[in-house]
């Protein structure tokens, strides 16, 4: 007969009160991050709004080139930005819609229409776009010619 073996059980596990301290300091830490994640969530609203506006642009250019000539017409009631040309709308976004943003333009314009020319030029008087979410706000200036420039 074989001696009798004692077998230590090791505790692997965690007490209750280890396991409130770490929820606790768990929760102070998502309490804090909270906040810096909703200002990141906003400037990177209005960045996505700009840069699709952007990209509008630049379509509107080349509808031009290809159609003999084409507008861009932003409606900042509404954040809405479209393309026509030849009397079709060629895109169209809502701004507030997919990003949440408020859309202004200068000189406090309800509506403003950016003309291309056949040569993709613009035909138009400098124009500044602003798009806000909460405390973020990005900026598009439209030269006279519809060269673009990001702030």
């Amino acid at each position: 007969m074989q001696p009798d073996r004692v077998f230590l059980i090791k505790n692997s596990g965690f007490t209750l009160v280890e396991l409130l301290i770490l929820l606790t300091l768990l929760g102070l830490g998502v309490g804090l991050l909270i906040p810096a994640a909703r200002v990141q969530r906003d400037r990177f609203a209005v960045l996505g709004a700009r840069e699709e506006v952007a990209g509008l642009l630049h379509r509107a250019r080349v509808e031009a080139v290809a159609r003999g000539g084409a507008a861009l017409s932003l409606v900042a009631g509404s954040s809405s930005v479209a393309i026509v040309a030849e009397e079709d709308t060629v895109a169209r976004t809502e701004l507030h819609e997919g990003y949440g943003v408020a859309m202004a333009l200068s000189g406090n314009r309800q509506e403003a229409s950016l003309f291309f020319g056949p040569l993709g030029l613009g035909w138009v008087a400098s124009q500044t776009i602003r798009f806000r979410r909460g405390a973020a706000e990005a900026k598009l200036i439209v030269s006279s010619l519809g060269r673009i420039v990001r702030e």
